[in-house]
């Protein structure tokens, strides 16, 4: 029976020299115990640590120059935050993209990195229907020119999508080819268009604890030990939903990356009268009119009460037990709201297009607990 209590042994971090590929809790090619460590079972480099070829001059030149790349893309970027989930259809892009766009609302450079190859949904939250016509340009030096948003080009995407000559081509990859784009993303993106660097890069990541991940975190990690900030965990109330999650709270202390906080997302459905559709009892007729009309002639202040509703019933204590058992932030529930829904599929800022609703306050309250957490610095 899988046990619920989380790990409180520190746990090292994956070596700075790890290969690609390389298992969650590499141990690194120079070390003595390489080949040989319980973290190198199943690890398709386990042969190759063991016989020293990683150690070879040649492989040492290419394993610098690699970490020189990614400092040298990172040198410019404040914040880099992922947003994980381990579960999929919680809502953890809806999340990212809105956070982007509340952020670059707010005036900070945003980036958003979507490392969802097999399923890139950023792109259309970001840019809405002109993701379809966007494309990526060549920059001076070489690298990539990521997207801007066109009402707020202080905000930039970049995705596995813009590099598609057909947007519903399924990415039939395996995890070498995965990695080897992942690093690109992460060493030949010119985040330097439209702005003088990132204040925040949010990546969007795919569900799950594999290749994705520990390629992402791995890279990130050799352009420096503090280069991840941090990430957001996002989950929905059910236990289906929990114990994925769980186990991606685990990926994170074994990896050493922070949490910054839990969002429970889609736990109530928020929304006023008139958006809803009534029906007969039989479930065969709409009287919405009828019903609308009569409120409007008998108590016309109800129809801008807003209504809520529970959508998945929470388990146990919910996302905020969960949180605290773990030890980190629970940031409350971004509610699901229609508005927000579409915002995503038009490529808006919610905040800007619903303020006063309880979901675009809690967005706002997620962003600031960012900014808090992570300030900003003028960047030497």
């Amino acid at each position: 029976m899988e046990s619920n209590t989380p790990t409180t042994t520190s746990n090292p971090a994956p070596a700075v020299d790890a290969p690609d590929n390389a298992n969650a809790e590499c141990v690194g090619p120079s070390s003595e115990k390489a080949g040989k460590s319980s973290a190198c079972a199943g690890c398709p480099n386990q042969q190759a640590c063991s016989s020293g070829v990683f150690n070879s001059p040649e492989a040492k030149a290419k394993a610098q120059e690699e970490a020189e790349r990614l400092q040298s893309s990172f040198h410019n970027v404040s914040h880099t935050i992922l947003v994980l989930s381990g579960k999929g259809g919680v809502g953890k892009s809806t999340v990212a993209a809105q956070l982007a766009h509340t952020l670059a609302s707010e005036g900070y450079a945003v980036g958003l990195l979507d490392v969802d190859l097999c399923g890139p949904s950023a792109p259309r939250m970001v840019l809405g229907d002109h993701h379809r016509t966007a494309q990526i340009t060549q920059s001076a030096s070489g690298g990539w020119i990521p997207v801007y948003n066109p009402d707020h080009p202080n905000l930039a995407c970049m995705s596995i999508s813009f590099l598609l000559q057909d947007h519903d081509s399924a990415v039939v990859w395996r995890g070498p080819r995965k990695n080897g784009l992942i690093q690109q993303f992460l060493t030949q993106v010119d985040w330097m268009g439209e702005t003088d660097g990132l204040d925040y890069m949010i990546v969007d990541t795919p569900p799950g604890t594999s290749d994705e991940h520990i390629s992402t975190v791995q890279y990130l990690q050799k352009a420096g030990p503090s280069t991840i900030s941090g990430a957001i965990l996002v989950t929905t109330p059910e236990e289906v939903s929990m114990a994925d999650v769980r186990k991606e709270l685990n990926f994170c202390q074994k990896t050493n990356v922070p949490i910054l906080g839990v969002v429970e997302n889609m736990g109530q459905y928020i929304t006023t009268l008139p958006k809803l559709r009534f029906l007969s009892p039989d479930g065969k007729t709409d009287c919405t009119d009828d019903i609308l009309k009569q409120l409007q002639e008998s108590c016309p202040q109800i129809l801008s009460t807003l209504v809520t509703a529970t959508i998945y019933p929470p388990t146990g204590g919910g996302p905020k037990a969960m949180a605290e058992q773990y030890q980190v932030p629970y940031w409350g529930v971004l509610p699901m709201d229609p508005d927000l829904l579409q915002a995503c599929e038009s490529g808006k800022a919610f905040v800007e297009a619903c303020p006063d609703s309880m979901a675009a306050k809690a967005l706002q309250g997620f962003c600031k607990n960012i900014t808090t957490k992570l300030p900003v610095e003028e960047i030497e």
